[in-house]
């Protein structure tokens, strides 16, 4: 890892200095790799990015952490990029983007020209799960890197099928990558990589997971994609907070009429939210697919 991930996992760690603000400051700054931590803060506090409260204590150990989980990353062969860096994937550019990742298995793949997501519930009915394979094999069988957030579920079943038929998926994880989220997904995860794929994450090994890192996670998950495919969910499902992204960042929305008809309810608590959809019979779908 370079100098400016360690500035940007140090400062992550001081109270009230999220990734907003630590872009407005490194951006302000010509070759902030060139400065010490101590520096960048001084910087941070006399623009008022960093609070004045902040103190060497604080400084010190949050430094201590950052050079911990890189050595660690090393040891377990997780890589990590910023924003700054040119390996960076254009995909992640957006409002609200990440500033650093951790990943596993090959990045370049989310620069890859066709990308769709497939989501959905974590309890799909038998029919759910069959759409989000059958999705995630005819994108695999269309040159289309299929991403998904890893969950049991609509998840694992869109990642499943694309992998059956050599394709390249990317798993975008609410938790660190040396003990991936869920651990009944290890395998799969595992495979992911081995063919060709990517496990991604904003968070270090060293961090737990929490509610609102799923909701983080959708983010990615609908910003890095051309377009979304949804198998069945409820008004209650977390694919609710993936389709909303997708809506922000105009990214088209598509399903089946058999899906529709068993989520009426979470499609309508969608529609009274303002996020727009397109139902399509399974073949305009593979049509939509094959002339992406």
């Amino acid at each position: 890892m370079n100098r400016l991930s360690e500035l940007i996992i140090g400062l992550r760690q001081l109270k009230g200095v999220g990734r907003q603000k630590i872009k407005q400051l490194l951006d302000m700054i010509i070759a902030p790799e060139s400065l010490s931590f101590n520096e960048i803060i001084e910087i941070g506090q006399t623009f008022h990015l960093i609070s004045s409260q902040i103190y060497q204590a604080d400084i010190a150990q949050a430094l201590a952490y950052a050079r911990r989980v890189i050595d660690e990353c090393d040891q377990l062969g997780i890589q990590a990029v910023s924003y700054f860096d040119d390996r960076f994937p254009e995909s992640l550019k957006f409002d609200d983007q990440p500033i650093l990742l951790y990943y596993k298995g090959d990045l370049k793949i989310l620069n890859h020209s066709k990308r769709a997501a497939v989501i959905g519930s974590r309890s799909p009915s038998q029919l759910g799960c069959d759409f989000a394979f059958q999705a995630g094999k005819i994108l695999a069988e269309n040159n289309f890197v299929v991403i998904s957030g890893l969950a049991v579920g609509a998840d694992d079943c869109g990642h499943r099928g694309c992998l059956e038929v050599g394709g390249k998926t990317v798993a975008f994880l609410p938790s660190g990558l040396s003990s991936v989220y869920p651990s009944s997904n290890c395998r799969l995860a595992e495979k992911i990589c081995t063919s060709g794929g990517a496990l991604v994450s904003e968070y270090s090994h060293l961090e737990t997971v929490q509610p609102y890192k799923f909701i983080e996670r959708d983010r990615l998950q609908s910003g890095a994609s051309g377009f979304v495919i949804v198998s069945s969910f409820s008004p209650g499902s977390g694919t609710i907070h993936t389709l909303r992204y997708a809506s922000k960042y105009n990214k088209p929305i598509y399903s089946i009429p058999v899906i529709y008809d068993q989520s009426r309810d979470g499609f309508n608590h969608i529609s009274l939210k303002n996020i727009d959809f397109q139902i399509k019979e399974n073949t305009d779908l593979n049509c939509l697919i094959e002339n992406y």
